[in-house]
């Protein structure tokens, strides 16, 4: 799968993925705030952003997105990473440390948590898939997210970081969301499999994040074997965009 990406800096090689329903660009502050130091690579995954989806694909699964990931690897001739995904970039990230561990160096979960969803919440995924591609926009969604996604800090007074959100949401694809929508229904629980990550991991989220609690990543951190916590101040769902220079901080520090 030939992947859209953009990279920056060099050093260790620092893979940022994406959460949905978003693109590269949430990583941008990110990418200039880390490359000064590390290899900041940012790719777009399969149906999303700028990277196509397979002809006539409707599912797109984590397990699919990690090898993506690993064929980029190959292709930039690099054998080991820091991966870093948030949200369902954390979904992905549990597969690849499955499924391609040998390029991991370290882990960092954004946001994110090990379990699959409910039969509630799959069910909530696949009507979104079918809204989405019934009326072909992903603009509903925008509008529904934003409060769940963002601390009422952020929507009060930051709403260059609301535009960025909204924009994003709004240019992606219908047709992939709905994949990864429904790949995102079908994921594995990797709660039992916790105490076999052996390689340093972080996990971060922010201090008003309604969707990964500090209390529900702080028992993640502590479920795994080399695991540190860090929560950021002033963020909710969407750390990276909300505040980055705490986010790039406790990476940097994790990294060195």
């Amino acid at each position: 799968m030939n992947l859209y990406y953009e990279e920056k800096g060099k050093g260790s090689l620092l893979l940022l993925i994406h959460g949905f329903p978003f693109d590269h660009r949430m990583w941008d502050d990110l990418r200039e705030l880390l490359s000064e130091t590390f290899r900041v690579v940012t790719p777009d995954l399969r149906g999303m952003g700028k990277s196509p989806l397979q002809e006539s694909q409707n599912v797109v699964t984590m397990a699919e997105l990690a090898d993506d990931l690993a064929e980029l690897l190959d292709r930039l001739g690099v054998g080991k990473c820091t991966f870093c995904g948030l949200s369902m970039g954390g979904y992905v990230g549990w597969e690849f440390w499955q499924r391609h561990s040998g390029y991991l160096e370290k882990l960092i979960f954004c946001d994110t948590n090990a379990a699959a969803d409910t039969p509630e919440g799959a069910a909530q995924r696949y009507a979104t898939a079918q809204r989405v591609e019934s009326e072909k926009s992903v603009a509903f969604l925008a509008d529904g997210m934003a409060g769940k996604l963002l601390a009422p800090r952020t929507l009060t007074e930051k709403p260059w970081v609301v535009e960025r959100y909204r924009r994003m949401v709004e240019e992606n694809s219908p047709q992939g969301v709905a994949a990864v929508a429904r790949g995102m229904a079908q994921r594995h629980d990797f709660r039992s499999k916790l105490r076999e990550v052996a390689c340093p991991t972080l996990v971060l989220t922010g201090d008003s994040d309604v969707l990964s609690p500090p209390a529900d990543m702080l028992a993640l951190a502590e479920s795994l074997p080399d695991g540190r916590f860090v929560e950021i101040p002033h963020a909710g769902h969407l750390t990276p965009m909300e505040n980055p220079h705490a986010v790039a901080e406790a990476i940097r520090h994790f990294m060195q």
